[in-house]
């Protein structure tokens, strides 16, 4: 991070109703805006301010230069479609009064006919009992993001279960567009959408963005994933890749399915309730509560692309998330999902042991391209910021550190 760092400013510009400049608050050196035409991405302008001001003219041949919306209609619901009725469930310890509050607050504004709201009070057992205007809390007092979700799936009662957790905002679209792509795409289990910061005013927020590149994928053209080679003999050391390919058949980009976080972010998830039940839930051994930390997102990616389901990207379900504002709490997050990677590998092989072989096929191209990007992480010549190199020190650390946490966590939850 540059040492001229200040705020940066987050917004979304529809292009039908582009505003004729956008000013920042005193202290902005920037301007990060989301893009839209027709309320579907178009993709991120970066712009610095220049005296408080960025005016139409920048802003316009900003927009200019990034391609238009996809071939998709426009996000509205056709006439005589039905659709879904949708379960939103949040977790919360409710330790963020003022965040789930701002959360409930979105969803209240959500363009969508039909939805209730569970929040998951996921405190410990005696907690005096909290009312949330909008929402129906149900208590999970077993410590864990996983049983918060799982027991909010238990008395979710929509064909359509969405995630999200109480440090997001959400769009108004977010589950009209989430029900349109299950709705055209009958083969996806489970869909995930776009995650922007909510705000960009510390610099452990920016330094979060600079590191991971934002949570989950940050592309703008929706696509569906799918296992390359399903399990079995013939596939047992072949590597465990995941193709993602456009509406139009278009092969976009692949990954190794160990790589869970391509599939897109876990503040921003939705899963047909039904197929949701039949893979089990979360891992209750994963996740944020537990010594794992992290990884229950990931690994149930993993399982329900390695069971044959697609897994859909639809960047118009779109959710504002609030990085950490300090330094010790990011510490904190990118050592918790290094745990958290580690954990859900052995996970996995736990879960079926046919894993081990793909693993050991992946490793070679896995090895390389994960030796690459730490390499790059750790170059002071690259990244002179030495947060970045300290964040990738902790994240490797909590890698190696990640299977004994997850045996740890099982033999806790068996007990």
């Amino acid at each position: 991070m540059s040492a001229a760092w200040g705020p940066i400013k987050v917004s979304v510009i529809d292009v039908e109703r582009c505003p004729e400049g956008i000013g920042g608050a005193p202290d902005d050196t920037a301007l990060w805006a989301l893009v839209r035409e027709h309320r579907r991405p178009r993709g991120m302008i970066k712009l610095p301010f220049a005296d408080g001001r960025i005016g139409a003219g920048a802003l316009s041949r900003a927009i200019a230069e990034l391609p238009h919306a996809a071939a998709a209609p426009p996000l509205v619901a056709p006439l005589g479609v039905r659709l879904p009725p949708i379960s939103v469930v949040i977790p919360s310890t409710l330790q963020r009064v003022d965040g789930i509050r701002a959360c409930l607050d979105s969803v209240a504004a959500l363009d969508y006919p039909d939805f209730e709201v569970i929040v998951v009070d996921n405190r410990r057992a005696g907690s005096p009992a909290v009312e949330l205007e909008g929402a129906r809390v149900v208590r999970e007092p077993r410590p864990g993001i996983s049983a918060a979700r799982n027991r909010g799936l238990e008395a979710a009662d929509g064909e359509i279960v969405a995630f999200t957790d109480d440090d997001v905002i959400v769009d108004p679209e977010w589950l009209l567009a989430i029900a349109l792509r299950f709705g055209d795409h009958p083969d996806e289990a489970c869909v995930t959408g776009l995650a922007l910061p909510g705000e960009l005013e510390t610099p452990a927020q920016v330094a979060l963005e600079e590191y991971y590149g934002g949570f989950g994928p940050r592309t703008f053209t929706p696509v569906s994933h799918r296992l390359r080679y399903p399990p079995g003999l013939r596939s047992l050391l072949r590597p465990a890749t995941v193709d993602a390919f456009a509406d139009d058949g278009r092969l976009v980009r692949s990954f190794s399915l160990y790589a869970a976080g391509s599939f897109g972010p876990g503040a921003n998830m939705a899963f047909r309730a039904q197929v949701l039940r039949q893979l089990g839930g979360f891992d209750l051994a994963l996740g944020a509560g537990t010594p794992a930390h992290g990884g229950e997102d990931l690994e149930l990616f993993a399982r329900t692309a390695w069971r044959g389901h697609s897994v859909g990207f639809e960047p118009a379900a779109t959710v504002h998330h609030s990085h950490r504002r300090g330094d010790d709490a990011l510490r904190r997050q990118i050592a918790g999902y290094g745990v958290g990677y580690g954990a859900l590998l052995l996970a996995l092989v736990l879960e079926d042991p046919r894993h081990l072989g793909r693993m050991l096929g992946t490793v070679p191209r896995g090895f390389l391209a994960l030796r690459s990007d730490y390499q790059s992480k750790l170059d002071t010549r690259e990244h002179p910021d030495p947060r970045t190199q300290e964040l990738a020190r902790l994240e490797l650390r909590g890698m190696l550190a990640g299977p004994a946490a997850y045996l740890r966590s099982r033999f806790r939850w068996s007990t």
